[in-house]
C-alpha cells in the first residue's frame, strides 16, 4: 500500500510541478514587457489551439472531473443537465461571443464589469456587477481546492493530510498567476487542458470496457441494481423533469455570465479563433466530460463503497488499474482544478483592481500600478478561498449551482442589453437587485427549512431570472410612460 501511494502521488506531484514550472518560466519571459492588457487578457493574441485549450481548461474544472461522476452516483440521469448546459453555452458563444469580443477590442475592455460600464455608463451598476462576479465565484475557487484535496487523499491512500497539501498546491498556482497573469495561465493550460482530455476520455472508456464491454452493458447493469438512476426524478425522487429542464435552461443561459469565461473570450486573436474555439470545446465535452459523467453509474453498478460520491471516478481508476494509471488520471483531475482556479483568481483580482479601485477611486493608476494591485488582490482572494475550504465543505456540484444562480442574474445586463438598445441602467439595476434578492432568499429558506428542492421544483436560477426580467420590464414600462407624458 505504501509503494502504491508513493507511485500514484509522485505522478500527480510531478504533473503539478511541470505546470508550475511552465507558469513560472513564461512569467519570467514576459515580466519586463508586461502591460495591463497583457497581464489580464494576454494582449488579445491567442491563436486557435492555445485559445481552445486555455478556455477548455478554465471551463472544465474539478467539478467536471469529480463532481459530475459523484452527482450521477447520487442522482442518476439528472446529471445530464451538465451536457445540455455546455452545448447550449457553445451555441450561444458561437453566435454572441464574436460580437462581444469585437466590442471589447474596440473599447479596450478587459473584464465583464468593463463591458457593463461601457454599455450603461454607470459606475454603480459596474460596482454591483463586479461584486456579484467576485462573491459568487468564491465558492467556485473553493470547489477547486476541495477537488484537489479529494485527489491527494485518493492517490496517497489516506496517508497525507489532503486538505493541507491541496492548499500548498493552490499556493503554487497563486505564485505563477501572481507573476505572469494570463500569459502564464494560457500556456500552462495548453499542457493541463490536453492532459485533462486524455485522462477523462481514456480513463472513462477503459473502465466501461473492462467491466461492461460498452454502454449497453453498463446501462443493463445499472437497471438491474437501481433502475431509478436511469430515469427522472431519480433514486431519491429529488430531481423531477421540471428541475431538469429548468436547470438546463438556467445554467445554459448563464454559461457566459461567469466573468472568467468572458475574460477568456477577450484573449482571442480574432473572431475566427473564437468560433473555432466554440466548435472544438463542444467536442471537448463529447470526448471528455460526457464519459466522466458515467463513472458514478459504474460505481453504482459495481457496488463500490465510496467515502463520498465525489470520489467515484478516481476510486474506480485505482481499483481497476493500479497506482500508475491512478496517478495519471488523478493528475488530469488536479489539472482540471488548478487550471480553473488560476483563471478564476486572475479574473476576480483584475475585477477588483480595475473596476473597484482604478475606475472608482484612482482613475490615474498606471498599467504597472494596476498590475501591482491585481497581484496583491490575487493573494488576498487566495487566502479567503483557502479559509472557506476549511470552514465550509459541501458537495462539488452544489457549490457550482450556487454560483450559477448568482452570476446568471447578470444575463440581462450583458446579453439582453446588447440588442435591446433602449434599455437603460435603471431597468437593469432594478432587475439585478430583484433577481439576486430572490436567489438569496430561496437559498436562505432552503437552508433554514432544510428543503431538498426549490419551490415547485424549478431551479433557483430560473426563479431569480424570472423576477429579474419582470422587474426590469416593469421599470422600463414605467419610464416609457413617464417619458411619453413629459413629451405631451
Amino acid at each position: 500500500m505504501e509503494t502504491d501511494a508513493l507511485v500514484a502521488s509522485s505522478i500527480v506531484f510531478l504533473v503539478i510541478s511541470i505546470s508550475v514550472i511552465i507558469g513560472l518560466l513564461v512569467s519570467r519571459l514576459k515580466l519586463r514587457t508586461l502591460r495591463a492588457d497583457t497581464y489580464i487578457v494576454a494582449g488579445r493574441t491567442l491563436g486557435t489551439v492555445v485559445f481552445f485549450l486555455n478556455s477548455a481548461a478554465v471551463i472544465y474544472s474539478g467539478y467536471t472531473f469529480l463532481g459530475t461522476a459523484g452527482y450521477s452516483y447520487s442522482y442518476g440521469a439528472a446529471t445530464m443537465f451538465v451536457w445540455g448546459t455546455s452545448l447550449l453555452g457553445y451555441v450561444a458563444g458561437y453566435i454572441l461571443a464574436p460580437y462581444v469580443w469585437s466590442l471589447a477590442k474596440k473599447h479596450n475592455l478587459l473584464t465583464l464589469s468593463d463591458f457593463i460600464m461601457w454599455r450603461y455608463d454607470s459606475k454603480l451598476l459596474m460596482i454591483i456587477a463586479a461584486i456579484i462576479s467576485i462573491v459568487f465565484q468564491i465558492p467556485y475557487v473553493q470547489l477547486q481546492i476541495q477537488a484537489v484535496s479529494i485527489i491527494v487523499d485518493t492517490v496517497s491512500y489516506g496517508a497525507l493530510p489532503a486538505l493541507h497539501v491541496s492548499v500548498i498546491v493552490f499556493g503554487l498556482v497563486i505564485l505563477y498567476v501572481f507573476l505572469g497573469g494570463m500569459v502564464s495561465i494560457a500556456l500552462t493550460n495548453v499542457f493541463l487542458g490536453a492532459l485533462m482530455l486524455a485522462t477523462m476520455f481514456g480513463g472513462s472508456w477503459a473502465i466501461i470496457l473492462k467491466y461492461f464491454g460498452g454502454l449497453p452493458g453498463l446501462y443493463e447493469a445499472v437497471a438491474s441494481v437501481s433502475p431509478a438512476h436511469l430515469t427522472l426524478p431519480g433514486p431519491q425522487g429529488l430531481r423531477p423533469e421540471i428541475w431538469f429542464v429548468s436547470s438546463v435552461i438556467g445554467t445554459g443561459l448563464g454559461f457566459w455570465c461567469w466573468s472568467q469565461r468572458v475574460q477568456t473570450l477577450f484573449t482571442a486573436k480574432d473572431v475566427k479563433v473564437i468560433k473555432k474555439g466554440m466548435v472544438l470545446n463542444s467536442w471537448y465535452l463529447i470526448l471528455g466530460s460526457l464519459w466522466v459523467t458515467h463513472m458514478g453509474l459504474v460505481a453504482l453498478a459495481l457496488g463500490v463503497s465510496l467515502r463520498s460520491s465525489d470520489y467515484a471516478f478516481i476510486s474506480l481508476v485505482g481499483m481497476s488499474f493500479g497506482p500508475v494509471v491512478l496517478g495519471l488520471v488523478a493528475a488530469g483531475g488536479a489539472a482540471a482544478s488548478l487550471s480553473t482556479a488560476a483563471g478564476l483568481l486572475l479574473d476576480q483580482a483584475s475585477t477588483v483592481s480595475r473596476n473597484l479601485i482604478q475606475q472608482v477611486f484612482r482613475t490615474g493608476i498606471s498599467d504597472r500600478g494596476l498590475i501591482t494591485i491585481t497581484r496583491v488582490v490575487i493573494v488576498c482572494l487566495g487566502i479567503v478561498s483557502t479559509i472557506l475550504a476549511y470552514l465550509s465543505p459541501t458537495l462539488l456540484v452544489d457549490l457550482l449551482l450556487i454560483g450559477y444562480a448568482g452570476v446568471t442574474q447578470l444575463l440581462p445586463a450583458l446579453f439582453v442589453g446588447i440588442f435591446w438598445k433602449s434599455l437603460k441602467k435603471h431597468e437593469v439595476l432594478s432587475g439585478l437587485i430583484a433577481g439576486e434578492s430572490t436567489v438569496l432568499i430561496i437559498f436562505a429558506l432552503m437552508r433554514y427549512y432544510r428543503w431538498k428542492l426549490e419551490p415547485l421544483g424549478v431551479h433557483s436560477v430560473i426563479w431569480g431570472l424570472a423576477v429579474n426580467l419582470l422587474a426590469l420590464t416593469l421599470v422600463y414600462c414605467v419610464r416609457r410612460v413617464f417619458s411619453s407624458d413629459q413629451v405631451r
